[in-house]
């Protein structure tokens, strides 16, 4: 249902009120002694005209705690993402190329990146078609979950010469109104597996499930249970009021996963937005338990957009 090649252009724009179409990365790199995570998002909502075209970005020191995002809203003859090839041009930000190799440039006012990345391994398709139901409301996704990761991230005067890896994600389709909130995790696992967990709640219900890609390219799509059951250490953000939970346990029965999730660096990751909830988390994470029954740890990012509030 998805064609990783041609799909890293923009989608045609589709007439619902909260149509979207998204491209973002996390990663996580290696400098100086540091540890960072970083996020780069570009969102177009056609629909919406206030913010019509905006793009994110974001960096973690998992080592000192230091944290700090951008958001830039553009004026639509300022943003060019062109269908049928990834080219995204926009003030402060430049980011071509394809399924194998990408080019990415990031300026903002507390930093700034310069990165290439070359994906090492086969793309994930979500519920292994990249078609499924988001609240009842059909959405496209895919991934490049192992990007190879190398360039130049600069914060303040302060440059790194910055390697390490990448998950890139895309997706599009209409944002559903009955949908609450959602908790969003990319877990890679020591044996090549790929994992990406969705847990979507809505008005009257709440769908968790992953897409497990193993290195020779089959699936499995597996439920999970409720993250929210064993959600706990809420961390309270004094810009927007949103309460977002720190810790959580994912358990997936049919894989004989149970694995504990934790925020590192700091709870402070809110990305502040000019979205009705004034902003989203976008949180750099550790994971360890077991996994098919062996044990396993790695990194991975928590992502937790809509309204969070108690």
């Amino acid at each position: 249902m998805v064609d990783p090649v041609t799909d890293l252009g923009r989608q045609p724009r589709g007439s619902e009120p909260t149509w979207f179409d998204s491209i973002y990365f996390t990663s996580s790199v290696k400098a100086n002694g540091h540890d960072f995570g970083i996020q780069v998002q570009t969102r177009v909502l056609p629909n919406i005209d206030e913010v019509a075209y905006r793009w994110t970005f974001a960096v973690t020191d998992k080592t000192t705690g230091w944290h700090d995002d951008y958001e830039a809203v553009v004026a639509a003859d300022d943003y060019r993402w062109t269908e049928g090839k990834l080219d995204i041009k926009a003030p402060g930000l430049s980011w071509t190329g394809n399924a194998d190799r990408q080019s990415v440039k990031v300026d903002t006012p507390f930093g700034s990146l310069d990165v290439d990345m070359e994906s090492t391994g086969p793309a994930l398709n979500y519920a292994s078609t990249g078609l499924f139901n988001l609240a009842d409301v059909p959405a496209y996704e895919f991934a490049l979950p192992e990007m190879r990761t190398s360039g130049t991230l600069a914060i303040g005067n302060k440059k790194h010469r910055i390697r390490g890896t990448s998950w890139l994600d895309r997706q599009w389709g209409e944002l559903p109104q009955a949908l609450t909130r959602w908790t969003w995790m990319n877990l890679s696992m020591p044996n090549g597996d790929k994992v990406a967990i969705w847990d979507a709640v809505g008005e009257k219900s709440e769908d968790s499930w992953a897409t497990v890609l193993h290195p020779d390219g089959s699936y499995d799509v597996v439920d999970v249970e409720p993250l929210a059951k064993d959600a706990s250490k809420p961390w309270v953000s004094p810009e927007t009021g949103q309460t977002y939970p720190t810790r959580w346990t994912v358990r997936i029965p049919q894989l004989r996963t149970e694995l504990a999730v934790w925020v590192t660096g700091t709870p402070a990751q809110e990305v502040q937005s000019e979205t009705p909830e004034g902003g989203y988390q976008e949180a750099t994470a550790a994971f360890a338990g077991k996994y098919n029954g062996k044990k396993v740890s790695g990194e991975t990012y928590a992502e937790l957009n809509g309204n969070w509030r108690p």
